[in-house]
């Protein structure tokens, strides 16, 4: 007994001392291996050790400590115990409970022993808690100690059961919910009389002066009160309403102290939905729940509290959260309030919270109008007709209010400041505040919407009101430019919202009178914004967004796109902007003015796409008169080359449609002026090179001050508008080929064949050359003779500060302030004359020379016969890549490869995709094995130095090197693919995929990419790992192709799938699959299998024989895959139990030797197998 005593002694000592604020690590990690200790100890030595703890006479950080080894016993090794042992257990839990009851612990052990004896309950079963109730119940009444303990237990109780966990059977689980809600016609009205009992005695305690006493009554309340909360989201409704806790909750509602909980458990109430109780009970369950909302709300919203609701105010966080509530109720069961008076009432109090001028608070009632005018039903919502205002859910005084309501409140989303530290104290930053306007903003419109499907003639008339008297204040010289702004913008989303609204539901109806009207009211509000004229460049970008909406109309009175298309017309002439003469280029360092302008008639011209895209039919007939009109303005001046470009887009979508003679003749029209310059001597000289490139687009020199220039503006500029242009004229013109519905996001459909038609067949001879001898030259800027030569940019080729800001998963620099964060000028535009400008003019000549390539090679058919495109197809994408960043690259594969890989007919692979695929293959193993060998090796890659600094070069190099892997793996799978038919050939027709046609005509290649996949079976990627076993798969069946592959198959991809079980985060399922493949074709044909088995540690020739004989007897692979995990379950490999998770030296490469295809690497010839160090597979049995 002594030495007990001193190993007691000895714990206290070692938890009193880590509790300590001088304690040092060494003493907490004490504390902590003492914890464990007597967790996973003998179980009845830590009993009577944690026993002993919780004695009253101890400290509390002690008692803590003794209640936490108790419930880690009770909870996880209650079947080491005697059944004799369970009763006892629970009779001196129970009795630890009345002894910390009768005693003036603090609340954090009474809660200990509360959740104690609630884990005893639940594993003692459901006889315990029947017995158990009673006795509570009488503990209860000894004083508001133990009531508050008791309430404790019951809930403690009914979360154990109740929420999901999975360390109990069903049965069991069955058996014990049963046993509580048996109890519950016990239990709630104890609860209630708790409630009604505590807070009368803490109000006589808190008048005579006794506030210590008033407070534990106050807390029994509140147990109670959390108590019914856990029961109101399950326990049956007839004794939930006769118990009294609604009626409860109603009083409760009205107090300080206690009206968040009742509030959250009446919303607890609501999320109910009816299921065994009859609709009778249902209904005046949720009619109670109604009433005390409505009686709550009645309080909040009369005159004198109204100043409470608002920020810091004292029902500021409770009028939100009944706010919230009565959405929640009235969404579903506004119907079941007692009389048409209560719902008109309940109405009319959700509009006073959302015309509330504090906006948190008005946006917690929007859900509930979204709710009620939404259409119910997936029917309803898909059908054409307008809504019938006869079916609302709401009265129509209703919906006319809440629309007028809307349009007032739309103001508060809009015009909010773009400085950052000007924003609402309820809000946590900037940020913050936009984010939420932007919301509120959306759902405000949303509700628009809806309302003006149902009352069209009203929100027309609304919408032209606010349009007229927003466009009044814009020409008095009295309003602010501020006020301007915001009641502008306000107008514009409300006559949006509206016109798109009534147009998509009203216009397209048979001819009648309301629909002439409803045409008639559109066509006025249009011809009020035709005849409009605004300056200001933010007012001309919002009267250019208010004209997109009218699409529609345009459809049914194409007599209109004239004046549409006049009046963008004269918002460019009337709005002039700087650096628009002939040729010209926007200044190096644009001013913020210039910027808004310029944004401005951006949008005018987006308008415009917006009508083609949407109504092409329209403007079918203006399109030679469109195209002269943006020759005749360019020349004048009166648009630069941006927006030459931008209307030059609205033709070509409007031509996406008709017949391939107009598309010719459009495409002409925007290419011709391109090939001109493109054939001429100038521009083929400066492609002659990377030097000459260097010299026409990015010659360097010093300005004023000495710091580097970049020159050839002009030249940058407009090849990048000429790439622009052959960019949108081969997607404008190139149907995308939607799959159906359901299917793989991950495995897009692929384009049509290569159109023997397609407009730009007439293009590709001058284009094809030029793009890529441009792609050459882009590629080898990053060599490092080049880069010599542009060392004083030398961040003009580093990634950005924003692209890097995403891949740091950090904000993105904004506003005024975005250079001094970011940490370098401005770039301005892709013409500017800073290394930041020369770095986005890089990007996007970049990715429209991709976009268009992969455009040209799977959709144009002259794409293939253009013989001076196929010399130098291979040299232009594939020379220097070794020198190419991991984005680029990636670029490269997204936007060319993958389709290209799918589309390339098979009888131009020889001469079109082998010499891409010859380099790229072997580089892309050699480049991403050598990554992962690091990233594997280091796991701690990325994560704070011991400094605290983040090392952030190895967080972006992480994920730049794991969206290159994810990419190049999609390429793989490509490659297992069928090619697409052509137009009447049948399945049967289909040719062989790009990995059969590997295997026969350079098995070394497919060799590559087949080691490529089973190398990233073992990288920790669960995205990769899924394409590579996917890959592996396809490769299986075709591996009797060759020799070598299929030994490969039976060797090293076995041993890499069984290897790749150990991954920690891929599943089993499809790697067990994949093995069960190989098995499946080769044990019995090839020794490879056998003896990649027999390696393992303790399979023995017995054990495989009788393995092998086990898969041969069934034909099921689900079975065929249980006997193999049962074979790998006693392969002698450690931790095989959990998930088949196999404790073996991540592989991070897997090589093959290769003889005739090699890697460039800094100008040498280097073996692809010599590359990287040791990169051979590695065995299982290391």
């Amino acid at each position: 007994m002594q030495a007990s005593q001193e190993v007691i002694s000895s714990v206290i000592q070692t938890i009193v001392t880590a509790q300590q604020p001088t304690a040092s690590q060494d003493q907490r990690r004490k504390a902590v291996e003492l914890s464990e200790q007597l967790k996973r100890g003998e179980a009845h030595s830590s009993v009577q050790v944690a026993l002993q703890l919780v004695q009253s006479s101890h400290q509390v950080e002690v008692q803590h400590f003794g209640y936490t080894v108790l419930q880690h016993v009770v909870g996880v090794r209650w079947d080491e115990f005697t059944a004799e042992e369970h009763t006892q257990l629970a009779a001196t839990v129970f009795s630890l409970l009345r002894q910390v009851g009768g005693t003036t612990s603090s609340f954090a052990v009474r809660s200990k022993a509360a959740v104690l004896l609630a884990l005893v309950t639940k594993r003692q079963g459901g006889q315990l808690l029947q017995a158990l109730l009673p006795e509570l119940l009488r503990l209860a009444s000894e004083g508001p100690t133990q009531a508050d303990m008791v309430c404790i237990v019951l809930r403690m109780m009914a979360e154990e059961v109740t929420q999901y966990r999975d360390d109990m059977e069903a049965d069991n689980k069955r058996h014990l919910l049963s046993a509580l809600t048996a109890c519950v016609p016990q239990v709630l009205p104890f609860l209630e009389k708790s409630m009604e009992g505590h807070f009368g005695q803490a109000l006589a305690a808190s008048q005579q002066g006794q506030h210590q006493l008033s407070q534990l009554h106050a807390a029994v309340v509140t147990s109670a009160l959390g108590t019914s909360l856990t029961y109101a989201e399950w326990a049956p409704l007839a004794p939930l309403t006769d118990s009294g806790l609604i009626r409860a909750c109603t009083y409760f509602l009205n107090t300080q102290d206690f009206r968040m909980l009742a509030c959250d458990t009446l919303k607890q109430i609501s999320h109910r939905r009816q299921d065994k109780e009859t609709l009778e009970t249902y209904n005046s369950a949720m009619a109670a729940t109604g009433e005390a909302l409505v009686q709550a709300a009645s309080a909040l919203l009369t005159q004198q509290a109204q100043e409470q609701l608002s920020f810091e105010g004292d029902s500021d966080e409770f009028g939100q959260r009944l706010c919230e509530t009565m959405a929640e109720f009235g969404s579903s069961h506004l119907h079941c309030l007692p009389s048409h008076d209560n719902k008109i009432l309940f109405l009319q109090q959700m509009l006073a919270f959302t015309q509330h001028p504090y906006m948190l608070l008005s946006s917690k009632a929007l859900p509930l109008w979204i709710a009620l005018l939404s259409p119910r039903d997936n029917a309803a919502k898909q059908e054409s007709h307008p809504p019938n205002p006869s079916h609302s859910l709401l009265p129509l005084e209703c919906v006319s209010a809440l629309l007028d309501l809307a349009g007032e409140q739309l103001r508060k989303g809009v015009g909010f400041s773009t400085d950052p530290s000007d924003f609402p104290p309820y809000f946590g930053d900037h940020q913050d505040y936009k984010d939420f306007c932007i919301s509120y903003r959306g759902d405000m419109a949303r509700i628009v919407r809806l309302t003006s499907g149902l009352l069209p003639d009203q929100a027309l008339a609304a919408a032209s009101r606010r349009l007229q008297h927003s466009l009044h204040q814009c020409s008095t010289s009295g309003t602010s430019v501020a006020e301007q702004h915001s009641q502008f913008e306000a107008a514009v989303l409300f006559l949006d919202s509206v016109v798109t609204a009534v147009c998509s539901a009203h216009l397209g109806q048979a001819a009648s009178p309301s629909l002439n009207s409803t045409l008639s009211s559109t066509e006025a509000l249009l011809q009020l914004l035709l005849g409009a004229r605004l300056a200001d460049p933010v007012l001309l970008n919002w009267h250019a967004r208010s004209l997109e909406c009218f699409s529609k109309l345009l459809a049914r009175k194409p007599e209109l796109v004239l004046a549409v298309m006049q009046k963008a017309f004269d918002m460019y002439t009337s709005n002039p902007l700087e650096g628009n003469a002939y040729g010209g280029v926007p200044p190096a360092k644009p001013t913020p003015e210039w910027k808004e302008l310029q944004t401005a008639r951006q949008r005018v011209g987006l308008m415009l796409v917006a009508h083609a895209k949407a109504q092409p039919q329209a403007l079918l007939p203006h399109l030679a008169a469109l195209a002269n009109k943006i020759q005749e303005m360019w020349a004048s001046g009166a648009i630069g080359t941006n927006e030459q470009s931008t209307l030059f887009d609205v033709i070509l979508a409007a031509a996406a449609g008709a017949d391939i003679q107009l598309q010719k003749q459009v495409v002409e029209w925007v290419l011709g002026g391109v090939r001109t310059e493109w054939q001429s001597s100038a521009f083929q000289a400066a492609l002659d090179s990377p030097a000459a490139f260097v010299s026409h687009y990015i010659s360097l020199h010093a300005d004023a001050a000495g710091q580097p220039e970049v020159g050839g503006q002009q030249s940058r500029w407009q090849l990048y508008h000429h790439l622009y242009l052959i960019e949108h004229s081969g997607k404008r013109t190139t149907p995308l080929v939607k799959g159906p519905t359901g299917a793989n996001p991950q495995k897009p459909m692929p384009p049509l064949p290569p159109r023997q038609d397609h407009p730009l067949n007439e293009h590709v001879g001058w284009m094809l050359p030029s793009l890529l001898r441009v792609c050459a030259c882009l590629h080898a800027i990053w060599t490092p003779q080049t880069q010599a030569m542009l060392q004083s940019v030398h961040s003009a080729f580093l990634m950005g500060p924003k692209e890097r800001a995403v891949y740091l998963r950090r904000p993105l620099p904004k506003g005024r302030h975005a250079a001094e964060l970011s940490g370098e000028e401005e770039a301005g535009t892709v013409a500017g004359t800073n290394a930041a400008a020369l770095r986005a003019w890089l990007r996007q000549i970049r990715e429209s020379m991709y976009q268009s390539l992969g455009l040209m090679s799977t959709s144009v058919a002259a794409f293939y016969a253009c013989g001076a495109g196929q010399g130098l197809w291979g040299p232009g994408l594939m020379d220097h890549v070794e020198y190419m960043d991991h984005q680029h690259l990636r670029m490269l594969l997204r936007h060319l490869m993958l389709s290209f890989t799918r589309i390339c007919p098979p009888q131009h692979r020889n001469a079109w995709l082998l010499p891409v695929l010859a380099p790229l293959l072997p580089h892309m193993l050699a480049r991403i094995s050598s990554k992962w060998a690091v990233m594997v090796s280091q796991p701690a890659l990325g994560r704070p130095s011991e400094d605290g600094t983040a090392t952030n070069d190895e967080v972006v190099e992480e994920r730049l090197v794991r969206e290159l892997t994810r990419e190049h793996l999609q390429l793989l799978l490509n490659m297992a693919d069928k090619p697409p038919l052509e137009p009447g050939q049948g399945a049967a027709g289909a040719g062989q995929s790009v990995l059969e046609w590997l295997l026969s005509e350079a098995p070394d290649l497919a060799l590559i990419a087949v080691a490529t996949a089973v190398a990233a079976l073992w990288w920790p990627d669960s995205d990769s790992g899924a394409k590579a076993t996917a890959f592996c798969r396809a490769v299986v069946v075709v591996a009797r192709r060759n020799e070598r592959v299929y030994n490969f198959v039976g060797r090293e991809m076995l041993r890499g799938s069984m290897a790749a079980l150990a991954h920690p985060i891929f599943t089993a399922a499809e790697t067990l699959q994949l093995i069960r493949d190989i098995l499946a074709q080769q044990l019995a044909t090839s020794p490879g299998p056998r003896q990649e088995l027999l390696a393992l540690p303790a399979i023995t020739p017995a054990i495989l024989q009788k393995f092998e004989a086990d898969v041969a007897a069934t034909g099921s692979e689900k079975e065929q895959r249980f006997i193999i995990r049962k074979l790998l379950m006693q392969s002698g490999v450690e931790d095989l139990q959990a998930a088949l998770q196999l404790n073996f030296k991540p592989i991070v490469a897997a090589v093959v030797s290769v003889n005739n295809y090699e890697q460039r690497t800094n100008g040498k010839q280097v073996p692809v197998d010599q590359q990287g160090g040791d990169m051979g597979l590695i065995r299982l049995t290391q």
